[in-house]
């Protein structure tokens, strides 16, 4: 090969390094819901990824689920946030929760919320000052941040059923998910912001673990110790439900669509053979399969009848996902014990479960291998009853993260570099040996007695 041609080749390899390079910045868009489409689930979930984009780099539209993917607690595990699109398997990391988090996270996502019609996520801070709220567009990517009259650390709890209003606890000092009792994770004060207006109404509550909003109207649901608070829009008690022992209301999604039952549940239970699982809580206390599961009490309080409650191995122990129906609830069931012979399956699985416990549909399997497990599980509740599930196809993640982008460039660089300089000892190598070459023949001219030959 002549020196054009060696020089062409060097072009040609800077030329597909840009390229590669450039295909690493380039923007792959969501693809966003239509107003009409149907919603739906994959049939199975995608598993964790280092190379899923961010919301605000190439945001997916509308989203049917939010969750934490990994704990930090195993090798190259970092946790995620992560949503998924309504419309079609396109994933994408909530990179402002993911930004919101501090030493008291352990590295985990700020706390989030996904709206019930799946168009935004809310954003807290366990620790801020000053307070502020900030919600993200999933259409867009765009963030508005609601600066908040006070508190040192800001928990989104509970949308209303049009995703306008938000309920969120504000503390006094800074909020650590992993002290204190998990089950009463909020600050002193109970508020509502409207993220239209961005006007805040305080709610005269102070010793509560969960909101719910009603389907109709203002009113919320508030779990206080040993009772059930309805309140209106104002804060004024309408009536106080009784809530048994060990049970919590189950999330922002108990109240069911008709306003006559609130779901709720035990949570952070295991039903484990004690002689094969040791629980650090302690919360293993009368782990009875048969009960450990939701039930129900009568939302209106005039003593009307509720379903009977439902297994646990049916319905797991987390909180209401949403509801299809006013007789149908979906829920994330729970890991199967390690004594089970369907252990290896490691998979949680999105389940439609009927109040009457008569039936449940398997609706998505959620992928959690132990090294990325997952956690906080949210659902577009406003989305449920018109799911439908799809087979599952390719991964839609968008743009690569920025710190794999810059070290895709950094390697493209690299091997560019080394290419030009592999090519350029190669040409130094060549003019060495032609050199050589001609030094010897030169030599051997002389030495026949013959005049040296130009090289």
């Amino acid at each position: 090969m002549g020196r054009r041609g060696r020089v062409d080749k060097t072009f040609k390899a800077a030329a597909v390094a840009g390229l590669l390079a450039a295909g690493v910045f380039a923007v792959v868009p969501g693809q966003a819901l239509a107003a009409d489409a149907k919603p739906g689930l994959p049939s199975e979930m995608a598993g964790y990824s280092y190379l899923t984009g961010n919301v605000t780099s190439a945001p997916p539209g509308r989203a049917v689920a939010l969750w934490q993917y990994g704990f930090g607690v195993e090798f190259m595990d970092f946790p995620q946030a992560v949503v998924l699109g309504a419309s079609s398997d396109v994933y994408r990391r909530l990179d402002v929760a993911e930004g919101r988090h501090g030493a008291e996270t352990q590295g985990d996502p700020g706390p989030m919320l996904l709206s019930p019609d799946g168009t935004k996520a809310a954003v807290g801070h366990y620790d801020i000052d000053p307070p502020d709220l900030a919600v993200v567009d999933l259409a867009t990517g765009d963030v508005t941040t609601h600066p908040l009259p006070e508190g040192h650390s800001v928990i989104p709890l509970a949308w209303s059923p049009d995703s306008t209003r938000l309920a969120y606890g504000a503390s006094t000092g800074p909020d650590n998910p992993y002290s204190g009792d998990p089950r009463w994770p909020v600050g002193s004060r109970l508020s509502v912001v409207d993220t239209t207006s961005g006007a805040v109404t305080k709610l005269p509550v102070t010793d509560y673990a969960a909101v719910a909003f009603a389907p109709i109207g203002t009113d919320v649901a508030v779990e206080t110790p040993g009772s059930i608070r309805v309140l209106d829009a104002t804060g004024a008690e309408r009536r106080r439900l009784p809530l048994p022992a060990e049970r919590h209301l189950a999330g922002p999604s108990a109240w069911s669509p008709d306003g006559r039952l609130l779901a709720i549940t035990r949570p952070m239970t295991t039903c484990f053979d004690p002689a094969d699982y040791v629980d650090p809580t302690g919360l293993v206390q009368d782990c009875d399969p048969s009960t450990d599961g939701l039930s129900f009490v009568d939302a209106t309080g005039t003593g009307a009848a509720v379903p009977r409650p439902l297994k646990g191995d049916l319905s797991g122990t987390r909180d209401v996902l949403g509801w299809t129906s006013p007789t149908e609830v979906v829920v994330l069931d729970d890991l199967t014990a390690p004594t089970s012979p369907d252990f290896t399956d490691q998979k949680h699985w999105v389940t439609a479960v009927s109040v009457d416990g008569q039936q449940s549909r398997r609706l998505m399997s959620v992928p959690d291998d132990g090294n990325y497990g997952v956690g906080r599980f949210h659902l577009a509740s406003a989305l449920a009853p018109d799911l439908e599930v799809r087979p599952a196809g390719s991964a839609d993640r968008g743009t690569w993260p920025t710190v794999v982008r810059i070290g895709a460039i950094a390697a493209a660089l690299g091997l560019l570099v080394s290419y030009a300089r592999s090519a350029w000892r190669g040409r130094q190598r060549a003019r060495r040996r032609a050199a050589y070459r001609a030094a010897r023949l030169a030599a051997a001219d002389t030495v026949a007695g013959h005049p040296a030959s130009a090289p």
